[in-house]
């Protein structure tokens, strides 16, 4: 900005001068440049030239430097803390219980039944037997008539009946009762505890800056009009002065605090409740039952049979006689009789029996455990760190002015230096 500032001012001047204008004064009829009034008067005007001079200017320039800054930076460390929970439990236990079992068993009812049994029974009959004999005299002959004759006999026939049988038989009776048992029914409390929190905070802080506090001035600075006369201008010119000063800048620490806070713990409370239970009860009554008996009684039944009867006749001359002998002899016959016999029945009767058995129950209890969790901590880290400042510099720069350069005419005429040579400005 000041380097741009000093070459407006530069350029100012040098248009001021080319116009002729001279700071506001009139031209001389000497020569064509302006400012010409210190010149002899010439028969004849004299020429000149413009040339472009280099002249030195102290410029600030604003520089970007390395510099080494302490700087506090956030770290986050994680720590592993052991603290004690408590956790709900489930066990299985194993129970024992009674229960009435329904069994059932076979056993044996005796009773008294006639039973027909038929045997063979050995019987002896005489019989007639026809011997032939010759005779020499009457003998007296036997014929045999056959007749058929209706006889009666009795036969034992069996008879299906119909008898009832009283008996006592155990029945099951289910009835429905309450009982009661204690459950464990988790519950939600709330506790309260203390724990230490980290938060950022911002704290304010100072670091030195260097800054540039120049201030403008006035200065009278010599500016040749001409070859003949020098005149003198009043500019405005930046003095730097680089101050170091403190500069407050913000910076997040981490702090620690302690906190309260609540959870929440299930813990299992008993709880007495009611609920039905079907009990199995036994009652004994009286059951008749329709068995079918065979009963075996006496009838009386005809038949016709063949009869043989022998007719005697006396024959005159020799005859064979047929003489029937007695002979007795044996036969089996089956005879049916009524033999009361014991009878051993098989029946199924239900029994209800006690056994005991065993349940798993899930039971539910606090257990203190020991976890460890990682806890996230900040902590500040001082590093060095290279920073980029801008710092002013006054530097030296050439600036490029143009300078009036009269003709040979006026140079005899120009006003000479303490060294003896012709001004040219």
């Amino acid at each position: 900005m000041r380097l741009v500032l000093s070459f407006v001012l530069a350029c100012s001047l040098a248009a001021s001068a080319e116009a002729g204008g001279c700071f506001g004064r009139k031209t001389s009829h000497c020569c064509s440049a302006p400012c010409n009034t210190g010149c002899a008067p010439v028969a004849a005007p004299c020429n000149g030239t413009w040339e472009t001079v280099m002249h030195k200017v102290c410029v600030p320039e604003m520089k970007t430097e390395k510099r080494i800054v302490e700087v506090c930076t956030p770290v986050v460390e994680h720590r592993q803390v052991t603290r004690t929970v408590h956790k709900c439990v489930t066990e299985e236990v194993e129970q024992s219980f009674t229960v009435m079992v329904p069994v059932t068993e076979e056993r044996e009812i005796r009773r008294k039944v006639c039973k027909p049994v038929v045997r063979e029974v050995e019987r002896t009959y005489e019989v007639m037997i026809p011997v032939q004999e010759e005779r020499e005299s009457t003998k007296t002959v036997c014929e045999a008539v056959t007749k058929e004759v209706e006889e009666t006999y009795t036969v034992m026939v069996p008879t299906t009946e119909e008898r009832e049988i009283t008996r006592t038989v155990c029945k099951p009776v289910v009835e429905e009762k309450e009982e009661t048992f204690t459950v464990l029914v988790p519950t939600q409390e709330q506790r309260m505890g203390t724990r230490t929190i980290r938060q950022m905070v911002p704290v304010k802080k100072t670091r030195k800056v260097c800054q540039d506090q120049g201030h403008w001035e006035e200065r009278t600075v010599e500016v040749a009009c001409g070859p003949c006369r020098k005149t003198t201008r009043t500019c405005r010119v930046w003095v730097p002065k680089l101050v170091e000063t403190e500069v407050e800048y913000c910076v997040h620490e981490c702090q620690t605090k302690e906190e309260q806070y609540t959870w929440n713990v299930t813990v299992c409370k008993p709880e007495t409740r009611t609920r039905k239970v079907c009990v199995t009860k036994h009652i004994t009554e009286e059951v008749k039952e329709k068995h079918t008996v065979t009963v075996c009684r006496p009838e009386t039944r005809t038949r016709k049979v063949h009869h043989t009867e022998y007719v005697q006749k006396t024959v005159p001359c020799k005859y064979t006689v047929t003489v029937c002998k007695p002979e007795t002899r044996t036969c089996k016959v089956q005879v049916t009789e009524q033999v009361e016999e014991e009878v051993v029945e098989k029946c199924h009767v239900t029994v209800c029996k006690p056994e005991t058995r065993t349940r798993k129950v899930h039971v539910s209890k606090m257990v203190p455990v020991e976890e460890t969790c990682t806890v996230a901590v900040c902590t500040n880290k001082v590093e060095k760190k290279e920073v980029e400042v801008q710092v002013c510099h006054m530097v030296e720069k050439e600036v490029e002015c143009k300078v009036w350069k009269p003709a040979a005419c006026c140079h005899e005429n120009a006003p000479r230096t303490r060294h003896g040579q012709k001004s040219l400005l």
